[in-house]
């Protein structure tokens, strides 16, 4: 056995000390009571190096294989001693420990002839690059945030980035075999059917994240409708107040009036009372609180842009849940808002509201006109000019997925410069508010 055979023993040593501690930095494992355990375990496994490496004659096969499956399999134990748990997330490090220095290994032998030379660079360069990221770890500060990150990432990416190391490593690997054309058919077909799936796996979890990211913007848009609703219910509140305080003197000059029997003078100053006080009154009447509410504040809205919101009809109180609802209306008359605010005229405009229920179905119509180019798809999807075409038609896409879980229909058109969402929906005898 060689001198160089053990310096790979222990840069080997080295490299999985260096390994645990960065595992153990970023996925957040506790310090374990029996570390000391599996540190030993851990080097016991690495110890039979130097014999695998040089195949001495005492070592018969039998021997050497019993060796190979220690050195190999024998990180597990130790990992779950280490980290005081047998989980999903150790066997991925334990995998993960693997490709690396095998993907090193493999690029020294495409240079280097000597292969006991090819381990020692192979481990020392994983040192030096699992050092380097722990040294940046710790000068940023981003141990929490990755622990976050680590929590967050569906096991299924685990899974590809895996896959994508045993690709890389086969690639690698097949450019050092001699027999490269056997080494194609054999090995590196397949990896490329891998690949594949890698590929489209890849792009099934964008697509969630892009999902995510949809749900996430709606949520916060809907955080940022709360917060001016509670800024105006403050508002209404502090006016309130000062009417209050002021209540009593206008009381007594009230009665001042009308003991003299000045009725014209008191009715003008009742007059005058109630343009003192701008708290709003209702403008409209739904048949369900919410969305009187959502209405009003929808109006205030779309009278910035000279729009007006014309509802009529009753909406359900029963059947349909009050989120669905405001996840309908209130969607679509942020389009039809929307849609309005393109128009660069000071001409005023009108969204037109109809809802009703009867029969055990709840039918909704709003009308609204368009200054745009608007095209309509079998699919219920809206092509517009818009430059944020990602969140366009996203409001759309939730209304039609509340529809969908209704049982209902849908229809949408775009005519005489006009846009129109037509609906109706099951009602649902269970739903009680």
């Amino acid at each position: 056995m060689t001198t160089v055979s053990y310096l790979v023993m222990l840069a080997n040593i080295l490299e999985q000390l260096m390994f645990v501690t960065l595992a153990r930095t970023i996925c957040d494992f506790k310090s374990s009571r029996i570390r000391y355990l599996g540190y030993f375990l851990l080097i016991l496994t690495l110890l039979p190096v130097p014999i695998l490496m040089n195949k001495p004659d005492f070592c018969s096969k039998e021997m050497g294989l019993i060796l190979q499956l220690i050195y190999v399999f024998g990180r597990i134990p130790a990992y779950s001693v280490l980290f005081e748990e047998f989980s999903q997330r150790v066997l991925y490090i334990f995998l993960l420990s693997q490709w690396p220095p095998q993907i090193y290994l493999n690029i020294c032998k495409a240079f280097i002839k000597d292969y006991e030379l090819c381990n020692l660079i192979a481990f020392s360069a994983d040192i030096l690059i699992l050092f380097l990221i722990f040294i940046y770890i710790k000068r940023k500060k981003i141990e929490s945030m990755l622990h976050q990150i680590i929590k967050s990432l569906p096991k299924r990416l685990y899974i590809n980035i895996l896959l994508l190391l045993f690709i890389a490593a086969i690639f690698v690997m097949g450019e050092t075999k001699p027999d490269h054309e056997h080494y194609y058919k054999k090995y590196i077909l397949p990896s490329m059917m891998g690949l594949i799936v890698f590929l489209f796996s890849i792009v099934k979890i964008s697509i969630s994240e892009i999902e995510k990211k949809t749900t996430i913007d709606l949520l916060s848009k809907q955080v940022e409708n709360e917060v001016k609703y509670y800024e105006k219910i403050n508002t209404i509140y502090g006016e309130f107040r000062s009417f209050r305080h002021d209540f009593k003197n206008h009381v007594i000059c009230l009665r001042s009036l009308i003991e003299s029997n000045e009725k014209e003078n008191a009715l003008e100053y009742i007059n005058e009372i109630e343009g003192l006080s701008s708290v709003e009154k209702k403008q409209y009447n739904t048949g369900n609180i919410i969305i009187d509410a959502l209405l009003n504040d929808k109006n205030d809205r779309a009278a910035a842009i000279n729009t007006k919101i014309v509802f009529s009809g009753m909406v359900p109180t029963t059947g349909i849940s009050n989120v669905d609802l405001c996840i309908i209306m209130a969607n679509a008359i942020d389009n039809a808002i929307e849609a309005c605010a393109k128009d660069t005229s000071e001409k005023p405009k009108e969204i037109n509201a109809e809802a009703s229920f009867r029969q055990g179905y709840f039918f909704f119509k709003i009308t609204n006109p368009i200054y745009e180019a608007v095209e309509i798809k079998s699919n219920n999807t809206i092509t517009t000019s818009k430059s944020d075409k990602d969140r366009h038609g996203f409001g759309v896409t939730n209304i039609l997925r509340t529809v969908q879980k209704y049982d209902g229909e849908a229809e949408l058109s775009a005519d005489d410069n006009k846009f129109t969402l037509d609906l109706n929906l099951v009602l649902k005898p269970e739903i009680i508010k």
